[in-house]
């Protein structure tokens, strides 16, 4: 398997970005103890032995969602914490290497990957389920995944009290996917969103597409696009319909269901 796949970038002594080809990021913490991996790409390349080039501390994955794009690699690992909402039969098929030769982006096939280099079987790894504020202690430094619903049932933002960063996944991305197999209302999305929010105040949001980037004023301008759709929408529509707002926006936007705006 390639790993030149993916670019490391430090972000301080103890973490690491993990870019899979401009397509999906991870993101690796190390402790004294441990280390955390959080989400693993779509595993076009050999993951493993990135982080393993970085540490030789045992490797804890987490992910902070369970699609394609952020644990379609967790075939290279034994194990893989998901939060219990999105441990579900559904995600584990979409995880399968059928499915991740769909999420291939134009550069990837560009650049010669294929379904060939999508090895492995998410089978392989055991997915174990955890509640909200599960804590991973690393040895000196701890990380809280927090239940944050919305792009999917089990989104997550992961809190690490040492370095005041905060991992964010896709649910308040720029680019927001809510007309997604079971995400949320944006009413229950809301409500999550408002909490990564207020978090931001102390601690610096990364998420999982781009450069990593987030800011909290992005995560706010996001929020107030989903009151300015629930302005628009009253109800929910019968029938289910994806709709974009702001219409032809090349930055900030969301992408949703009109029949899923309400509880």
């Amino acid at each position: 398997m390639k790993k030149d796949v993916y670019s490391v970038k430090k972000l301080n002594e103890t973490t690491f970005l993990i870019d899979e080809m401009g397509r999906d990021i991870c993101y690796l913490l190390l402790g004294e103890e441990k280390a955390l991996l959080i989400d693993c790409t779509i595993g076009t390349g050999d993951l493993k032995a990135v982080v393993e080039e970085i540490t030789s501390l045992p490797v804890i994955l987490a992910a902070t969602h369970a699609h394609t794009d952020h644990l379609g690699g967790a075939w290279q690992f034994k194990e893989a914490w998901v939060h219990e909402d999105d441990n579900i039969f559904l995600f584990r098929i979409t995880n399968s290497r059928l499915y991740r030769n769909k999420q291939l982006s134009n550069r990837m096939k560009k650049s010669g990957i294929s379904s060939k280099d999508l090895k492995g079987r998410i089978w392989n790894c055991k997915w174990k389920s955890f509640q909200s504020e599960k804590v991973f202690d690393l040895g000196g430094r701890k990380v809280t995944a927090i239940l944050t619903p919305g792009h999917s049932p089990g989104s997550c933002v992961f809190i690490d009290d040492k370095e005041k960063m905060m991992f964010t996944g896709d649910n308040t991305c720029p680019f927001l996917l809510m007309k997604m197999a079971k995400a949320t209302t944006l009413e229950k999305w809301l409500e999550g969103a408002e909490k990564t929010l207020a978090l931001s105040e102390e601690y610096a949001p990364w998420c999982a597409h781009g450069d990593g980037t987030q800011s909290k004023e992005q995560i706010a301008h996001t929020i107030e696009l989903v009151k300015e759709i629930m302005k628009m929408h009253p109800q929910n529509e019968k029938k289910s319909k994806k709709a974009v707002h702001p219409k032809n926006s090349k930055g900030n936007c969301v992408v949703f269901d009109t029949a899923k705006i309400y509880e």
